[in-house]
């Protein structure tokens, strides 16, 4: 193994995306919770299957990075609420296809709307050439990302 320059943790990719993750999301899970029933895993499922739809359980954990146990238990209760349903894959009748049910779909966009205030919020007063920066980098971060460990971005 090579040896690699010692990164102080404030400067590494991993924690400065986490927090800056983990605090949007505690600001808005308390929401969640209150106005639409939804754990933070549940709204990451959601989230997902109303971007890719339809997607099988296998999908949503792979594209959530979530262990397949509390994708599954998250897809029961999201059911449960009626803001998904299950079809049958055409293509493998033994594997099922989750989509979001209408009152899912408005769920989805409330919480959405949500996130993109707060996101909104925080990107106001950055310069454009910087915010354009910034994105084409994460993309890069996340494609290089997609190659470690075999995931797919």
């Amino acid at each position: 193994m090579r040896n690699s320059p010692r990164v102080p943790l404030e400067n590494r990719i991993s924690y400065r995306c986490l927090s800056v993750a983990s605090r949007i999301t505690r600001h808005l899970a308390p929401r969640w919770k209150s106005e639409f029933g939804l754990t933070v895993t549940s709204w990451r499922v959601m989230a997902v299957i109303g971007r890719y739809e339809p997607l099988s359980a296998m999908q949503v954990a792979e594209r959530t990075s979530t262990d397949a146990f509390f994708v599954g238990r998250a897809i029961d209760k999201l059911v449960e609420q009626g803001y998904l349903k299950k079809g049958v894959d055409p293509d493998d009748r033994r594997r099922l296809r989750l989509s979001l049910t209408a009152t899912g779909r408005k769920v989805h966009r409330q919480v959405e709307d949500m996130i993109n205030l707060v996101e909104a919020d925080l990107l106001a007063g950055i310069p454009a050439d910087h915010l354009s920066t910034f994105f084409a980098t994460m993309s890069l971060l996340e494609s290089r990302a997609g190659r470690l460990g075999g995931c797919d971005p």
